[in-house]
């Protein structure tokens, strides 16, 4: 019981093991807290009550001796020694009340400080559920973004699947009509007129116009010398033929314009040919 008692100075709180000071007002301090406040005044530092007279502030032993037992109360009378002791029993009980009452605020404080942070917790709890709920909706959202994009890739792909078939048909196709028009154009190679391009003799025969019919048979009385000088077989005169028409001619052979043969000529030569055959029509 004795190591009950405490320093009634709320900043000191030791523990009062051996010698303190009592004070009339029913507060006890130690020896270190009662040296420094009682000097400057004769105030209670508990509750500021005056202590004026002498045995208003006492030292006393927490542990007495036996023989200081025996002597501080000998010589008083019974009712003497019942008030000191009534009086020294509410000092106990005062001192045991004010510790209870000090432990309970103490207590207090830490239950609302523990509420306090309760409500912090609470808060941060919940916050973080709302948190939570958050990046799991957007979690969800982004599964559900992630999946659609993975249908739109499935669909990128089939459709390319398509369009390489698709492809695939046309190149197909196209190779059978590139060979189908190879093969045409080397079967007709050797036609001209097949492939598209002009006889080079009818182009000469319709710049010129063609010598007048004659009546009976004139093959046998047809100079051909006189023809190629420019000659007809009447006899009449007609504007002779240039030297390089009759070198043309020369060249190709006679035989060969009568018979109305193809004649194997460059382009440059076939275009010669015409000009000097219309300078002479």
């Amino acid at each position: 019981m004795d190591s009950d008692l405490k320093c009634n100075r709320l900043t000191c709180r030791r523990g009062l093991t051996d010698k303190a000071v009592v004070t009339t007002c029913s507060h006890i301090f130690c020896i270190d807290c009662a040296n420094e406040l009682f000097n400057a005044a004769r105030l209670c530092p508990a509750c500021e009550t005056n202590l004026t007279e002498p045995d208003d502030v006492v030292l006393c032993s927490l542990h007495p001796t036996n023989d200081y037992k025996t002597s501080v109360l000998s010589g008083l009378t019974p009712s003497t020694i019942l008030e000191i002791c009534s009086r020294a029993i509410s000092f106990w009980q005062y001192q045991i009340h004010q510790e209870s009452t000090f432990q309970q605020a103490v207590v207090r404080n830490l239950n609302d400080k523990n509420a306090q942070l309760q409500k912090q917790l609470e808060n941060v709890i919940r916050e973080a559920n709302g948190e939570l709920n958050l990046l799991n909706n957007k979690k969800e959202e982004l599964e559900r973004d992630v999946e659609l994009e993975r249908k739109k890739v499935r669909e990128l792909q089939e459709a390319a699947r398509e369009r390489d078939k698709e492809y695939q048909k046309l190149k197909i196709q196209f190779d059978k009509l590139k060979r189908k028009a190879l093969f045409g154009s080397t079967g007709n190679e050797n036609n001209p007129n097949a492939a598209g391009m002009p006889n080079h003799n009818q182009f000469i025969d319709d710049q010129c116009p063609r010598p007048r019919a004659q009546t009976g048979n004139l093959t046998g009385n047809v100079d051909l010398t006189a023809v190629v000088g420019g000659m007809e077989v009447t006899g009449l005169q007609r504007t002779p033929l240039g030297n390089e028409v009759l070198h043309t001619v020369n060249h190709l052979g006679i035989s060969q314009i009568l018979e109305n043969k193809p004649i194997d000529l460059e382009p440059y030569q076939i275009a010669q040919a015409a000009s000097m055959r219309l300078k002479t029509c």
